[in-house]
This record gives C-alpha cells, structure tokens and sequence, in this order.
C-alpha cells in the first residue's frame, strides 16, 4: 500500500538539501579554476582574436568532460540502486520463490499435460502482479536518487562555468539543460520481469514460458473485449 508518508519521503529523497549544493558548487569551483576538464579548443580567426571579449563556443563533445566529479556521482548512484534492487530482492525471496515454482506448474499444466486451468493461471498472474508492484514502489525511490544526483551534476557544472577559462565562453541556458554525464535509471528497472530470470538461471526456461503463457491470455481477453 502506497501511503502519503511513502510519497512524502520519496519527494524528501529526491531534494538536493543546501549542504549537498555547496559541496558540489564548491567542487565545481575549484574544478573550474584548474581548467577541469581540459577542453582542446580550435584557435579563433584572426578577426575573432582582436575583439576585446571572446566570442561564444560551441559545447564539447559530452564523452570530453566526465571529470572525476561527475564519476563519482555515476558511481555512487549505481551502487546506491543495486543495492536497492539487491534489498528489493531479499525482502521478496518468498515471493520469487513462489512465482517460480509456479511458473512450472503453469508450464507443466498448459504444455505437457494440455490441461489449461485459469484459475491457477489468474493465481499467478495476481502474484506477478504483486511483484511488478513491489518494483514500482522501490523504483520511485531508486528514481528520487537519480534526480538528486543529477542535481549534484546541475550544480557542480553551473559552478565550473563561472571560473573555468573556455567554458565560460558557453553561451548561457538554463541550469540543467547542458548536463554532461547526466544520470539515467537503469533500464531494468522498467522491465522488472527481467529480473525474473536473471537471478535464477535454473527456472529461466519455465519462467519465461509461464509469462508468455500469461501474457497471451491477457491478450485473448483483451481482444475477446473489444470484439463484443
């Protein structure tokens, strides 16, 4: 059950607290002023070179500025979410244990005896649910980091803007829209069924049949709707 102070401590989670933005404004500072990250830039015509203020550059190529900085924002919000997942996993062990178990006997009912039952069918597909649900829930709080971090990014990048001696030069947008090694989720969290099977290589047969199974009766009822 999703409860008001579930939501409120995801939306507490993904806000940048003021000791997290001076850090990284700090660090973006300094960076800027050693010329973090080294940026090899064209020389100007001649033309450009007698006026008095620079004129704008273009932005570099993303893969030339992951600092130290930024990798270490990557990295902390990787391990943060496995060990999100790893969490999620142990405190549904009896769950996946369960759905295992019975994607055999769905497979079993419905492939080698040809004896279709959907009660049992609907049984499991309410335990997948269950499960898919689980993963909603924790991919919220996985997300609420991935959002802080990027607003470590947003920070730090604004700071290294003010001091560094070429990007400077960039023209001005929004803080956020230039984000060079901005942090996405990991795409399995949107595929929660992979997870399924990747951690039990043993059931991977049986589990990936059983929800094809499940699938396609969603499906049939689906379009048995639909032609009424």
């Amino acid at each position: 059950m999703i409860t008001t102070d579930s939501v409120n401590g995801v939306v507490r989670r993904g806000r940048l607290g003021r000791t997290a933005r001076f850090a990284a404004r700090w660090r973006g500072r300094r960076d800027g002023a050693r010329g973090v990250p080294r940026v090899p830039l064209p020389a100007p015509p001649e033309e450009e070179r007698a006026k008095t203020s620079p004129p704008p550059i273009e932005p570099p190529a993303p893969e030339l500025l992951i600092t130290p900085y930024v990798m270490e924002v990557r990295t902390g919000v990787r391990r943060a979410t496995e060990q999100m997942r790893g969490a999620l996993i142990g405190r549904e062990h009896a769950l996946l244990s369960r759905l295992r178990a019975e994607s055999v006997r769905v497979v079993t009912q419905y492939d080698v005896r040809e004896d279709p039952r959907p009660a049992a069918l609907a049984r499991y597909g309410h335990w997948m649910g269950q499960w898919r649900t689980s993963v909603d829930r924790c991919r919220s709080h996985a997300q609420a980091v991935v959002d802080q971090a990027n607003q470590r990014l947003a920070c730090y990048w604004d700071a290294v803007r003010e001091t560094h001696p070429h990007l400077s030069r960039l023209p001005r947008r929004p803080p956020g829209d230039w984000l060079p090694g901005r942090v996405e989720l990991d795409g399995s969290w949107y595929r929660p069924d992979v997870w399924l099977l990747a951690d039990d290589d043993s059931a991977r047969t049986a589990t990936s049949r059983a929800l094809h199974i499940l699938e396609r009766q969603n499906t049939d009822r689906v379009d048995g709707r639909t032609a009424r």
